[in-house]
Order: structure tokens, then sequence, then C-alpha cells
């Protein structure tokens, strides 16, 4: 195929002298000296060749490698086309699911300003005016801090009060001061055993707590003497700018796992006292955990081979994660057990028992009863 005429001619020309050869071998004549192909012949024959290639087998390659390459691309172009539409269709639902909770928030931030607009809050007491209960729920209760319109229904928790975007009845003098709407612009500082520190020292420890929760010294007033063991914290704002504020410095002293910020003042002779920040609480809730107390004691002597735990906020009793009993305020003086029968009688606890030691304790007049 690549061969041209005069090389044929020069392999026939090979091919008879070599035939040749043989015969004068076996006739023992003279040997014939045969033509070497020069290096322009080659030379010649390699180009030829060469120009052969382009010209066919070149060709037909580079089309081979276009239609493979097209192939390639087209795959790979759909693969991507592919992966890009999922991942379209994914962030348009992520879109429209943001969208509809940003709705949502926004519903209820109208709301919440719908019913601010309708319903006005009293201003806050000034520094030196009324006091609310504090931690300990002690004889100041006659004191309490006025109610605010909109901050908690009776028997909500701290976090509750301040999410609470429902308005609420003015307080007035009528109002029963047992059940009163909490003030979730307030913190009340207890000091253990009493204790009295300088306000100026305890000042500076609530500044450290202060900073770590990202609070700012201007959004809050330290009330209370110059020498004194309980202190509080009024924060300042509107009722929900003031509410968040002090949600946000209560929770940020806790450490998970029941373990919370250390929360100590230096006194005078330079000795660390403990002091604990609570909610404001109303006479109802305090006499509850107070009453729980006392019953964790009472359900706990009676199977001292178990652990009892309680929460104070439901003033529930637990045995391992089960509700054994809980306290039931019902009025300043009276209160009830509302016991988990199946968890009662699991753990063998006679019910007559407990709540004849439960009423003794409420009947005697002890602490909080």
């Amino acid at each position: 195929m690549f061969f041209t005429t005069n090389s044929l001619l020069c392999n026939v020309s090979l091919v008879s002298q070599f035939n040749m050869s043989k015969a004068g071998e076996r006739s023992r004549s003279p040997k014939t000296v045969v033509p070497v192909a020069s290096v322009d012949d080659v030379s010649d024959l390699e180009s030829r060749m060469l120009a052969m290639w382009n010209k066919t087998i070149q060709p037909l390659a580079d089309e081979q490698h276009k239609v493979q390459g097209e192939k390639i691309k087209g795959m790979v172009v759909g693969i991507v086309s592919t992966e890009v539409k999922q991942l379209e269709q994914k962030m348009q639902s992520g879109f429209v699911e943001v969208n509809e909770k940003f709705s949502q928030v926004n519903s209820a931030l109208e709301r919440i300003e719908k019913s601010i607009t309708l319903n006005p809050f009293p201003p806050v007491p000034p520094p030196g005016g009324l006091l609310g209960p504090g931690f300990s729920g002690s004889s100041g209760d006659a004191l309490a801090a006025p109610s605010y319109a909109g901050v908690a229904s009776r028997g909500m928790s701290f976090a509750q009060a301040v999410a609470s975007p429902g308005p609420q009845p003015v307080a007035d003098v009528t109002t029963p001061n047992f059940s009163r709407k909490a003030n979730p612009t307030k913190l009340f500082c207890n000091l253990h055993d009493r204790a009295k520190v300088s306000k100026v020292q305890f000042s500076n420890a609530i500044s450290v707590l202060a900073n770590e929760a990202n609070i700012k010294l201007e959004d809050f007033e330290i009330l209370g003497d110059a020498l004194d063991n309980r202190f509080e914290l009024q924060f300042a704002g509107d009722l929900r700018i003031a509410s968040v504020s002090a949600l946000q410095f209560y929770e940020s002293l806790q450490l998970g796992r029941g373990r919370r910020k250390k929360q100590v003042v230096v006194d005078d002779q330079d000795q660390e006292v403990k002091f604990y920040v609570a909610p404001d609480k109303n006479p109802c809730q305090v006499r509850r955990e107070i009453l729980s107390k006392n019953l964790q004691k009472i359900v706990a002597s009676k199977k001292v081979d178990k652990e009892f735990f309680l929460k104070k906020a439901t003033g529930s009793v637990y045995e391992n994660k089960r509700v054994v009993c809980s306290v039931i305020i019902t009025g300043p003086e009276t209160a009830r057990l509302d016991w988990c029968h199946p968890k009662r009688i699991e753990l063998g606890i006679d019910q007559a028992e407990v709540e004849q030691e439960f009423s003794n304790f409420v009947l005697s007049g002890g602490p909080g009863s």
C-alpha cells in the first residue's frame, strides 16, 4: 500500500539477483555485486509514508477523538446540570421555609406591638419605692411590686412570663398579693446567711457577671441600701427589652447539668460571701417550693434505698425520672398532694402516712407553710 513502483522494481531486482547468486554458487560462477539503496531513497520513502499518514490516517484519528470528546462533554454537561437543578430545588425549598418562619415572627411582633399599644403599662417604680418579694419569700411580700399587663398568666415560669404576648388586666389595689403577676424586669439577689456587704462591693461583683452575659452596666440599676443583705437588679427599657435583658442575665449564670457560675462578693473583711440570683416570684410560687422541699424529705425517709429529686417549678418529687407526688397550692394557707398512684404502689409508699406528716407540717406553721 505504501510502496511505489520504483520500490517494487527494486525489490524484484534484488530477488532476481539473490536467485542468480544462489544459482552461481551451485555453478561456482563469479559473484555479482548487488546495488544497495542510497540514503536519498530511504528519506524519500519516509517522507512519502509521512505524507500518506497525514492525508489518510491522521484525519480519521482526529475525527474519532472529536466524536469521543463530544460524547464525554455531553455526559459531563448532563451530570452537572442535573446536580445544579437538585441544588436549586433544595435552596428554593429552604428559602420558602425561612420566609415562612420570618412571616410567623413578624406576625407575632405585630400582635405584641398591637397589644402594647392598646394596653399601656404603668411606669416602673423609682429607686427606694415598692419592693418585690424576692427569693426568700419573707415578710416583704406585702410590699410587692405592681403587676404589669401582658407579663405572664398565673402559674407561668419566668421564661414563659417573658415570652407571653397576650394582654392581661392591669392590677389595682384589690388584686390579691398571693397570686399576683410576676415582674420579669427584676432579679433579686440574696446573700448567704443574710450577711451584709456594701453596695459598692456588690456592684463590682455583678459587673463582672453582667460583662460575661454581654449586658451593659447602663442596662440595669442596682437597688438597695449602702450596706445590705438583699439587692435588686432593675433592668431598664420598656417591658419587652427589660424582660429579655433580665432573662439573658439570669440564664447566663447557668452552666448546665445543675451547675451555676460562681456568685460571690467580697465583704469589708476580704471574705468571700455567696449570693443567689432569682427571678421575681409571687407568694404562691415561693410557698410551693418550700412545701415541695419538705415533701421530698418526707418521701425520701420512707424509702431510704431510693434517690428522689425535686423540680421546684412544679413542686413535683421524682424517682427514676417519674413523678411520685406533687404539691398543689389551693390557697394562702392550704395545700394538697397529687399522687401518681402506679409509681407510689411500685415504691410501696403508704399514702396516708405521708399525707399525715405533710399535713402536720402545714398546720404547724413551719417555715413557708
